[in-house]
């Protein structure tokens, strides 16, 4: 190899990481602490593994043309924590009971064929607008279209409210996991929660140990003592936080639940704080250690016998006449949204770290997979710890089957006839706890993402980035206080009880409206085009896209139908003792979705008052999109509109516009090094007079946006042109030889075909 060709290959091969040296490039958004734009290029000795830079994943705007987001740092990584996304809990608590409820097995297809229509789209949609936008949801709905910028403000308002009120659910799995270790301590044989003898300084008289009959006198109205009051286990409960008789008397702070509540953040914190780097790498631990542990459990609990009783039972019960009652559907849609986690903005923000040639719709069929993997475990755990029960005891599983938190408070009863019984609390606790723990996180980077997009490009830094995260732990710390009170179970049930009617379908209908209708399903299809790479991925990918032209339809009736079936019977006697708890309620179901028509109001206000227009706003602009259309077009404009050949942009009076000015398609004004003046010579002449590639790399920008005259190529292939060019073919056959369009890789150069003879002409 000659010494020019040496020097081709080594400028080629070094060009992505030459351009961090260049001061007129600014700093890329990363996961760690990030060099000035014109500060020296930081010896590689001296970088932590959380400041590594992505430079593949460009993000393209109208304001922010050229901009970077860092990236998981395996694909395996992304997956896995899409699958701890899924692997909640949300089933366990609540699917095995709407089956009873429905019609058996007729529920579970009306269940899956919300998953495949619901769903996946939702899911689809969520990934293709995080992985496109490159931004967590304010801004990504910001890009889409201005005036849904709320929709990403709401998502990320319901997601901290969720957190703060799942606070108390997750404490209590930690205080019931600590006292476990703590009756091993002491030596005793039984649980505190199971047992009304072992240890009676957590015990009032009368108590019925949790797992036993509550009435022996009437078979029919004989129930499992779990969640009544004189059960060991809410004698438990209450024994560690003491609650008042009414919920405006907050009474004082527990320390068992308040340490509790600050081990959860401490965690979330430590997770999300050095960025997705190190937080791929945490969560599939959570997620190896939690599927280990239920499934051991569960293979326990098959051994338990009762399995065969509880499937008959459960068959019998199936009745293929329900799905004509919308109310089933209803509810399966209800279920099978809530259980993957659509509408809470998460699949946007976890997107937004993956490559822009990440194949979403593969990734999407996988996460809808893991989901029914991971359901038919939930579901199966529940069988045969009920089917035990019911041949023990002769109930009904009905009758030992509950919803949401209660639930689990039953299973956790079942386990009192295991043995070792310590260790099998244990597991199932842990595994719970540790599904919970990973959503928490998830959330918590969705927020984090946020607010690193709102305070700008220097928020990734080290510091600004640990400060950041510190102050939305402690924010979600301190907000969760309330919970800790002697009245933090009433405060838990009012807020809970209003959040479940009717905020997040406002919100995933809204969010299905800006994206689906607004943006266009149909586009965002094209743009699929734009970054997958085979044909069959992003045409199926574009058919599910086009249900959410339908889907809004479904969050807004499954709102509507919560809203007609409010009951205020359904809250507890010290709820409805507070005037207020009404007004109170309704305060924390709306605040929410407020920012929703505040965002749209002011930004219709910026236009009509403020003389926006002047700026490129305008009513046309504040419903389209801020995404660069030419990015959008160029990828999958058909040849009638833009010949194979004829790439060459004109102006309106016929003449080509000068390729380095600042007005040139495809090239864009820095603040730090705005382009030059239009060009006075041709580079093409530069090579002629034996200027080095080094000198002419000055003056042909390989790495740019987009344009529709580009091209896409890598080392090898100009290699090949070379070699083609030598052998005097043209640049047109040239095409035909080496596939010059296919979409983009990592290695590629953004190169137009002028460059390319430059680049040949060093010989």
């Amino acid at each position: 190899m000659s010494e020019d060709e040496e020097k081709l290959v080594g400028n080629i091969i070094s060009i992505d990481y030459g351009l961090l040296s260049r001061e007129n490039y600014s700093s890329p958004r990363g996961s760690g602490c990030a060099r000035a734009s014109n500060a020296p290029p930081r010896p590689d000795r001296f970088k932590m593994w959380f400041e590594e830079r992505s430079w593949s994943n460009l993000k393209l705007t109208d304001d922010l043309i050229e901009d970077w987001r860092d990236l998981w740092a395996f694909k395996i990584d992304f997956t896995i924590v899409a699958f701890s996304y899924v692997w909640a809990t949300t089933n366990l608590l609540n699917l095995p009971k709407l089956i009873l409820e429905n019609g058996g097995l007729a529920f579970v297809a009306a269940y899956g064929a919300c998953l495949l229509v619901c769903c996946l789209p939702v899911i689809v949609l969520e990934l293709s607008i995080g992985q496109l936008t490159g931004r967590a949801p304010v801004t990504a709905f910001f890009n889409l279209s201005p005036i849904f910028k709320g929709v990403g403000v709401s998502q990320l308002l319901f997601t901290f409210l969720f957190l703060v009120v799942n606070t108390r659910y997750l404490g209590w799995l930690l205080l019931y996991i600590y006292h476990i270790f703590w009756s091993l301590w002491l030596g005793r044989p039984d649980l505190p929660w199971m047992s009304c003898k072992s240890f009676p300084e957590m015990i009032s008289a009368p108590c019925r140990e949790a797992g036993s009959l509550s009435n022996f006198t009437d078979l029919s109205l004989t129930k499992i003592a779990v969640v009544q009051k004189e059960s060991s286990l809410m004698q438990f409960m209450s024994a560690l936080e003491r609650p008042t008789a009414s919920i405006d008397a907050l009474g004082h702070l527990e320390v068992f639940p308040l340490v509790a509540y600050g081990v959860i953040w401490a965690v979330v914190f430590c997770t999300i704080c050095f960025g997705v780097r190190w937080m791929g790498k945490v969560l599939p631990l959570f997620l190896i250690v939690s599927v280990s542990c239920f499934f051991a459990v569960l293979v326990r609990s098959l051994f338990m016998g009762g399995i065969v009783q509880a499937a008959e039972y459960w068959y019998g019960l199936t009745d293929w006449n329900v799905l004509t009652d919308y109310m089933v559907w209803k509810r399966a849609a209800e279920q099978s949204l809530l259980a993957t986690g659509c509408g809470f903005g998460a699949y946007i923000s976890i997107a937004s770290y993956c490559k822009r040639s990440n194949n979403l719709v593969k990734d999407s069929i996988k996460v809808c997979f893991a989901h029914v993997l991971f359901s038919a475990l939930q579901v199966g755990l529940v069988l045969s710890l009920t089917g035990y029960v019911y041949k023990k005891s002769g109930l009904a599983p009905a009758l030992l089957i509950d919803k949401g938190e209660a639930q689990f408070w039953h299973i956790l009863a079942y386990l009192q006839d295991f043995q070792n019984k310590q260790v099998w609390s244990g597991l199932l606790l842990l595994a719970c706890a540790l599904s919970l723990l990973a959503v928490f996180c998830i959330f918590a980077l969705s927020l984090l993402a946020g607010l690193e997009d709102a305070c700008g490009e220097k928020a990734s830094k080290c510091c600004p980035r640990f400060s950041l995260a510190f102050l939305l732990c402690a924010a979600g710390a301190g907000a969760s206080v309330i919970f800790a009170t002697q009245a933090g179970r009433h405060w838990h049930e009012l807020a809970t009880g209003y959040l479940s009617y009717v905020t997040i379908w406002v919100i995933l209908a809204a969010e299905l409206l800006a994206a689906g209708w607004f943006y266009c399903a149909h586009r965002l299809g094209n743009d699929l085009h734009l970054m997958l790479k085979y044909a069959c991925c992003w045409c199926f990918g574009h058919f599910l896209l086009l249900f959410n032209y339908i889907l809004p339809i479904v969050p807004i009736g499954i709102a509507m139908l919560n809203a007609r079936a409010y009951d205020r019977t359904a809250f507890s006697d010290e709820v409805r003792g507070w005037q207020w708890y009404e007004c109170v309620g309704a305060a924390i179901a709306l605040l929410p979705l407020l920012p929703i028509p505040l965002f749209a109001l002011a930004a219709i206000c910026r236009v009509c008052c403020c003389g926006q227009k002047e700026h490129g706003g305008s009513f046309k602009q504040l419903f389209g999109t801020r995404l660069r259309s030419h990015v959008s077009t160029s990828a999958y404009a058909d040849e009638s509109h833009y010949g194979r050949h004829e790439r060459t942009l004109t102006r309106s009076d016929g003449t080509s516009p000068p390729r380095y000015a600042a007005s040139a398609p495809g090239y864009l004004r820095l603040p730090q090094a705005p382009l030059a003046e239009p060009e006075t010579y041709n580079e093409r002449d530069l090579a002629e007079e034996g200027i080095s590639l080094d000198d002419i790399e000055e003056e042909v920008d390989l790495e740019r946006p987009l344009d529709e005259d580009d091209l896409i190529i890598t080392s090898d292939e100009i290699y090949d042109l070379r070699d083609l060019a030598e052998e005097g073919i043209s640049l047109d056959d040239i095409e035909e030889e080496v596939d010059l369009e296919r979409p983009l890789d990592e290695d590629d150069l953004i190169i137009t075909s002028d460059e390319i003879y430059d680049l040949l002409a060093v010989r």
